[in-house]
């Protein structure tokens, strides 16, 4: 085994479900993921994938006001604790709250 065949088995085996691709990025923005990423400490990489994640969980609750969508999933963390939604009809106060919003119009 050549020491490139080595490494190429390596490299595979590393990121054997993970997908590689390049992202052009207008100037301004690749100058803000760069002061995000020294602010921070993380790599650009890693701030990108965490973006994209978020984006593509969150995409279906687009099709919901935004005022709902945190009820939908609601935000979770250690010092956030169990949502208190027992009890609540989801159904109803989305109907209400689309119907408050047709009514202001």
């Amino acid at each position: 085994m050549t020491i490139l065949t080595r490494y190429r088995d390596r490299y595979r085996s590393a990121y054997a479900d993970s997908m590689a691709m390049n992202l052009r990025l207008p100037a301004d923005l690749a100058e803000a993921l760069r002061a995000l990423a020294a602010k921070t400490g993380r790599s650009q990489q890693d701030l990108a994938r965490e973006a994209l994640e978020e984006y593509v969980r969150d995409y279906p609750l687009r099709s919901y006001p935004r005022e709902v969508r945190h009820m939908i999933i609601p935000a979770a963390g250690p010092d956030i604790g169990a949502p208190s939604w027992a009890g609540v009809d989801a159904g109803a106060l989305l109907e209400q709250l689309l119907a408050d919003r047709r009514a202001s119009r």
